[in-house]
């Protein structure tokens, strides 16, 4: 036997038929009578669909690991081929998939860190200082900035209007 990922779409008439785990159980059965087992379920339960199907928008998405015979695949994809309740399946080798990544480990809480005694008045100080000293200085101006004194062009402030032209 080979390990194998199924991932079904049904319609939301099954569940809405036969409860939120018809299609778990539909899709069950639909193993076992092919002498595969099912390792493990994830129950999407009803999300919206990349693109309508039909007049569809939202489905019941079931991904699943089981277990099969490699003969066996082909006759469990005519089947869900034929059902007319599930919109789109796919059938992966699970040796084929990515490793999934690790998970994050969390961080632990940091607590606020307190400066030594003193530090606190020589900063408030020192910031003190260089706010005086940003006030008292004046910048003079960049020597190396060319000055503006192109001069701007001249425009007329009469506007014409051509349908008020005489003719002499």
């Amino acid at each position: 036997m080979r390990e194998y990922e199924l991932t079904v779409v049904y319609d939301l008439a099954v569940m809405e038929a036969g409860g939120p785990d018809a299609s778990t159980e539909k899709l069950t059965a639909a193993v076992k009578a092919r002498g595969g087992e099912v390792v493990r379920i994830d129950h999407w339960g009803r999300r919206r669909m990349a693109y309508p199907i039909g007049r569809a928008i939202d489905a019941d998405y079931v991904v699943s690991r089981v277990n099969l015979e490699p003969d066996a695949v082909a006759p469990l994809e005519a089947a869900l081929r034929i059902d007319e309740k599930v919109y789109r399946h796919l059938v992966v080798r699970a040796d084929e998939l990515p490793v999934p990544a690790p998970p994050r480990e969390q961080r632990p809480a940091e607590a606020p860190a307190t400066p030594p005694a003193g530090a606190a008045e020589a900063a408030s100080a020192a910031q003190a200082v260089a706010n005086a000293e940003a006030l008292t200085s004046e910048q003079p101006a960049p020597e190396s900035a060319p000055a503006i004194d192109t001069p701007l062009p001249e425009t007329s402030t009469e506007q014409s209007n051509p349908s008020e032209e005489t003719t002499a």
